[in-house]
């Protein structure tokens, strides 16, 4: 792996960047560019969390990231499922016709998870230069841009793709309790995220019922099915687990003996 990456100074006067990047795009488009992920395809696994940590961003405001930069200026895709995020453009850029480049070029490009990212990246490799990789969404991909940096993002309501909270969905599913209703569940799911919901609370919500449940021993029938829980929006609810003193297993009336020879109530009989 490179222990650097070179940026043309073209970038700052491109004008895609200069009429349509906000400052904040402009950080995080230089992110996805040089972080220590990249790789020689322009294809490479980042989990939310991973980019989260390294830019400072909460994982709701890369998944609005990323989703702008996939809706608004097509220049990334990401994979929900496989975590992987692949740069349009990067080929254009950094790719060379040396044999020495091409055959670890090749065997990255046969390692992605992906089945489309990898399709789109062979068929460039091979010499197509008029592939395109689609996206799931209407024409209408307007972002309203603010005056300011992170307001851009993080208020700005973008609901993911329906593939993409499926994947959600199905994420949380899978760590859910009591999976019965799943198909209303989703809908639920999906009402809420539009809603305005972030995925981390819902998650959160579940883990911390999840947490309660053990704590308070609930019997299998009480757990909230699957759909009752999202219908209720119950990630909401406080499900604080309240620690309860360990009781030593001795009676008032055995201390008292203990002390004193004699009952509590020994005196009254």
């Amino acid at each position: 792996m490179a222990i650097y990456r070179s940026i043309q100074m073209s970038f700052w006067t491109d004008s895609k960047v200069v009429d349509d990047f906000t400052p904040e795009d402009r950080y995080f488009y230089l992110y996805l560019m040089t972080n220590p992920h990249t790789n020689l395809s322009g294809c490479y696994e980042l989990s939310l969390k991973q980019a989260s940590d390294e830019t400072g961003y909460t994982k709701e405001v890369i998944r609005n990231l990323l989703d702008r930069f996939e809706t608004t200026h097509d220049v990334v895709r990401y994979s929900y499922s496989t975590k992987e995020v692949l740069l349009l453009n990067w080929s254009k850029f950094n790719w060379t016709s040396s044999d020495k480049f091409r055959k670890p070029l090749e065997e990255e490009i046969s390692q992605i998870k992906d089945n489309a990212f990898r399709a789109y990246l062979t068929d460039i490799f091979n010499g197509d230069d008029t592939v395109f990789i689609p996206y799931d969404y209407g024409s209408d991909t307007t972002v309203t841009v603010t005056d300011t940096v992170t307001d851009a993002v993080s208020n700005t309501a973008i609901v993911p793709k329906k593939s993409v909270l499926k994947d959600e969905f199905e994420t949380l599913w899978s760590i859910y309790p009591r999976k019965q209703g799943k198909e209303k569940a989703f809908g639920y799911y999906e009402k809420a995220r539009k809603s305005g919901a972030t995925y981390e609370e819902i998650e959160y919500g579940i883990i911390s019922y999840i947490r309660y449940i053990q704590a308070e021993q609930t019997d299998p029938q009480y757990i909230k099915m699957g759909s009752t829980f999202f219908s209720q929006k119950a990630w909401n609810d406080d499900w604080t687990v309240v620690v309860k003193p360990k009781s030593s297993g001795t009676t008032y009336d055995e201390m008292y003996r203990r002390m004193t020879g004699k009952g509590v109530f020994d005196d009254f009989r």
